[in-house]
């Protein structure tokens, strides 16, 4: 018997682990399985083709929000020239609903509902042997022009039982994969699918270790944990830590490793923070999901947290080299538009290294669903399933948020505008009324149509804040503030990338002093070059030839320090060190 398993990932960067499992588990039954990976971004045509060609007697997708659209339509494109394939969907986009997705879906022969590593085998087993399916748990299948419903196995599986999921030689370079050593959450929140089954196993450390150093022989190096709560148990999180620290540090290429987890921020305590004082920088990672700070809504969704307790953790994190992203979700319930507001303020108050404004997803399975008509949620009738309208947040509403999210990925999260957003803020009650306020701009203007690319987005924000600078309730604006404005756009425009030139409203407007101060600069680079001063601000400044200089550099003059701790209005020289994927800038502090 010939397997196929294929996977339909978000991105081509991505890898499904749940397939992985599957292959390891029935490989040494049925050695003549096959794992192919597509992209939801390839065409469809084309993954039908390569699906066919494999010439497999069973067929099983990975399905997940995501994805099921596209896998329904290839196996009705599949279903008439296979008509002797079996067509098995697993995952939790099929875990829920299960009968009634099979009765919508006739060209599906078997559903795998929840845990599948051991009732794939059974499965397929099952099948071989010509047996009635009616002992195989946790599936949901066909027979004599009825659906039936099979029983989940009674006991939750070991991890410790499971096959190691990368055993085999792949090429992982460049691409993202996924570990897991724990299943489950402590907690119960309600819009996830966590909540539906109880307690959290856990890997052993050591056969984590068996899987990490084979990754990382495989070229991994962005490796993701999907555990729920990672710093659920915190013994067993800080010896997965070592593990990740003792086998990285062995590597040759260490600084290129990252891992990605997902941990409480209510969780964190003292011990974790004398921990990662000592971690190897860039190594980790972190992602909170604060999901709102409004405490009534934490109340419904059964996940009560006190981000005005354990926010003091951020910055302390953030100073021993750990980038944090803080997640949002916008819809939940009894969250209106002020609420949020204020949600948003308060997450974006601790300047994560990125905040994910996320929209809640009302899934199959989840408490939300089964409560949607208490809290009004209107959502997509097809996956994801996203959240359309709340009894107490409108759909006009959503929408408005829907365009704030994507000028905060553009500009705050992007990381390339830090400096002139820091300064911009200042025109605007909350770091919220900016955002909302510049995304109907970009509405207004319609730029919203189509993709903008790198600079580009500089002359978007310096036209908004022109309205800005003309509207009436900004007729007292300080002039200095402009000035450092200004000042800030063309620090962050330099720090983009080497610009061969500026646009004209970045220019400085020094006066007359300044361009003759400019012009000496000009001419001093080389004396400037061969200092002593850069010799000890800028490594291996001795082994640049003047061409390198001129072409790994880029100078000029500012109205004022940005980077004060007092504001002055005197002006001041920085020098733009640029090196493959890293720019620096220093301030000059010469004659």
């Amino acid at each position: 018997m010939r397997v196929l398993l294929v996977a339909l990932n978000a991105k081509f960067v991505h890898t499904n682990l749940a397939l992985r499992y599957l292959r390891e588990g029935i490989s040494p039954v049925y050695p003549d399985v096959l794992l192919r990976e597509f992209s939801i971004n390839d065409h469809l045509d084309r993954i039908a083709s390569e699906i066919y060609e494999a010439k497999a007697d069973v067929i099983g997708f990975s399905c997940y929000i995501w994805n099921l659209k596209e896998i329904v339509a290839l196996i009705r494109q599949l279903r008439p020239v296979c008509p002797n394939v079996r067509f098995v969907l697993g995952g939790p986009e099929v875990s829920f609903e299960a009968e009634e997705f099979l009765h919508e879906h006739p060209e599906v022969d078997a559903l795998v509902v929840g845990e599948g590593e051991t009732t794939f085998l059974e499965l397929l087993q099952t099948w071989q042997n010509g047996s009635d399916l009616s002992h195989v748990p946790g599936i949901v299948w066909r027979k004599d022009g009825k659906i039936l419903v099979n029983p989940s196995p009674l006991k939750p599986m070991s991890l410790n039982d499971l096959p190691f999921p990368y055993v085999q030689d792949e090429d992982f370079t460049a691409r993202i994969v996924y570990v897991e050593t724990t299943r489950g959450c402590p907690f119960n929140c309600q819009y996830c699918l966590s909540s539906t089954f109880r307690g959290v196993r856990f890997l052993e450390p050591e056969r984590f270790r068996r899987i990490f150093r084979q990754l990382l022989k495989n070229g991994a190096r962005t490796i993701k944990f999907v555990d729920r709560t990672f710093n659920a148990n915190k013994l067993h999180a800080l010896k997965i830590l070592d593990i990740v620290r003792e086998e990285s540090q062995i590597q040759p290429d260490a600084q290129r490793i990252r891992v990605h987890c997902e941990m409480a921020g209510d969780l964190f305590d003292a011990e974790w923070l004398d921990y990662f004082q000592n971690y190897p920088q860039g190594l980790i990672q972190l992602e909170i999901g604060v999901q709102s700070t409004h405490q009534p809504t934490l109340k419904i969704v059964s996940r009560l947290q006190y981000f005005e307790e354990w926010k003091k953790f951020v910055p302390e994190l953030q100073s021993f080299g750990i980038p944090l992203h803080l997640d949002l979700i916008a819809g939940l319930p009894e969250e209106n538009w002020i609420d949020f507001r204020t949600s948003f303020n308060d997450v974006y108050g601790v300047n994560p290294d990125m905040l994910q404004l996320g929209f809640l997803k009302v899934l199959k399975g989840s408490g939300l669903r089964l409560q949607r008509l208490s809290y009004g949620l209107l959502f997509t009738p097809d996956p994801p399933y996203t959240i359309l309208e709340t009894k107490v947040l409108s759909h006009s509403e959503i929408l408005k948020l829907h365009r704030m999210e994507d000028v905060l990925d553009k500009y705050y999260n992007s990381g390339k505008f830090s400096t002139a957003l820091r300064e911009v803020l200042k025109l605007f009650p909350t770091p919220f009324d900016f955002y909302c306020e510049f995304a109907e701009f970009w509405q207004e203007k319609g730029w919203f149509q189509r993709q903008w690319q790198g600079k580009a987005l500089f002359d978007k924000l310096w036209e908004f804040l022109q309205k800005i600078y003309a509207s009436e309730t900004k007729e007292g604006l300080d002039v200095a503030l402009k000035n450092r404005i200004s000042d800030a756009l063309r620090f962050d425009y330099y720090r983009w990338e080497r610009p061969h030139s500026i646009p004209d409203y970045l220019q400085p407007e020094y006066g007359l002093e300044w361009e003759e101060k400019a012009d000496q600069w000009k001419t001093m680079q080389e004396t400037i070059r061969k200092s002593a001063y850069w010799e000890t601000v800028i490594p291996g400044v001795k082994g640049m030839d003047r061409r390198q200089w001129v072409r790994n550099t880029a100078v000029t003059c500012f109205t004022s320090d940005l980077f004060q701790v007092e504001e002055s209005n005197q002006p001041c020289w920085y020098l733009f060190l640029y090196q493959p994927g890293n720019v620096k800038a220093y301030r000059y502090e010469g004659s």
